[in-house]
């Protein structure tokens, strides 16, 4: 049996005990204000105004008349955030009396303007009420930690240590920047000592960092417009404050890709398709090698896919597409997975596929492999 809200339950019960002659007052489908002949609010929204995040929590309470000859429970208020919440009665408004609905809301951690709504449901019909509140929460200030979070050694802070790209094109530059602080009493000298490069990334970090000061630098990459280069683009750094090393590393990716800039007017572009994206080579006897040929690419452009780059993550893995293959207006080609569970610990062994394209609307497509290594 489908299961009824309660409080459509407990209208049924009042309607038992009251006639339905207030019912047919309301008109039945009118909403809020319009219902003035049941309930009459003062105001069905209210705006708090300006209102401090740090400030603690605000108040209203919803004042209404019971402008009907029947009784008037108040079943239920609803509210769609956990940072509303309302108090009321459920004892019945007698007719021509008045009651109340207080709604609270909490500010921390919702900066900005607000617009929550608040739903009445009552014994006068079963279309509910509505109530709103609004504001605009003024931020708190931040702490320095908040601000700067990652700790560098010595009183340096950065807001970063990480920034993922997603696309930088062929013979373009993204660019983001990093807040520093140098919290102590003294200048220190700061460097980020290459580790891994791709030969893209620059950045222009300050060498000193003076006392008590805070600014910004940049990183970020460039692609030249001839570049073959095409997939992952991964740098990591050592962050040396004072000429000690930090603990914690700062590092950067991005996905290199065409600049289809040509191809925003042309409608006539590669679109790759693969059937499925998940393969289960299902369980493995340790030492086998198990091949997948499930899997289909297709061309639903207008002209030529050309596969750019085929990253896998684990050495366990091979793919039979390469850099280069080209798959033509309206065919398809079958792509061969194989999984080489040698040297691969019992149990469960995920990989993931990257596969980089000149399709404008997916440059890169992500499949996923996975296999259950079990004993010979």
């Amino acid at each position: 049996m489908r299961n009824i809200p309660y409080y459509k339950i407990a209208i049924t019960l009042i309607f038992s005990l009251f006639s339905l002659g207030s019912w047919a007052q309301t008109g039945g489908e009118k909403n809020g204000a319009e219902q003035g002949s049941v309930l009459r609010f003062d105001s069905e929204n209210w705006d708090f105004g300006s209102i401090k995040e740090d400030g603690g929590s605000v108040k209203h309470s919803f004042t209404f008349k019971n402008q009907s000859e029947k009784p008037v429970v108040i079943l239920d208020v609803t509210t769609g955030c956990g940072c509303t919440t309302p108090t009321y009665s459920r004892k019945p408004v007698m007719p021509q009396a008045s009651g109340q609905i207080e709604v609270e809301f909490d500010p921390v951690g919702r900066p900005g303007k607000f617009v929550k709504g608040v739903v009445v449901y009552t014994s006068a019909q079963e279309k509910p009420f509505q109530l709103t509140i609004s504001g605009d929460v003024v931020p708190r200030p931040k702490t320095m930690e908040e601000l700067y979070p990652f700790d560098m050694g010595q009183g340096v802070r950065l807001s970063a240590n990480f920034h993922a790209f997603a696309y930088v094109n062929h013979g373009k530059s993204v660019k983001q920047t990093i807040a520093w602080i140098n919290n102590s009493s003294k200048d220190l000298t700061f460097e980020l000592k290459a580790k891994e490069r791709s030969g893209f990334f620059s950045h222009n970090a300050p060498k000193v960092m003076r006392a008590g000061q805070k600014g910004e630098f940049t990183i970020g990459y460039t692609l030249p417009a001839k570049s073959t280069t095409y997939g992952s683009l991964s740098d990591v750094y050592s962050v040396v404050v004072q000429g000690v090393e930090s603990r914690a590393l700062f590092s950067s990716h991005a996905i290199a890709v065409d600049n289809f800039d040509a191809q925003t007017e042309d409608m006539s572009v590669p679109c790759g398709e693969f059937t499925k994206k998940f393969i289960k080579f299902g369980d493995v006897k340790s030492g086998e090698k198990v091949k997948d040929s499930s899997i289909e690419v297709e061309n639903v452009g207008e002209k030529p896919l050309i596969i750019r780059a085929v990253e896998l993550q684990s050495k366990h893995a091979k793919c039979s597409l390469k850099p280069g293959d080209r798959i033509e207006k309206g065919a398809k080609l079958r792509v061969t997975f194989e999984f080489d569970s040698a040297d691969c610990d019992y149990g469960i062994w995920v990989d993931r596929v990257k596969i980089i394209t000149n399709d404008p609307t997916r440059p890169m497509q992500t499949l996923r492999l996975t296999a259950i290594v079990v004993e010979k």
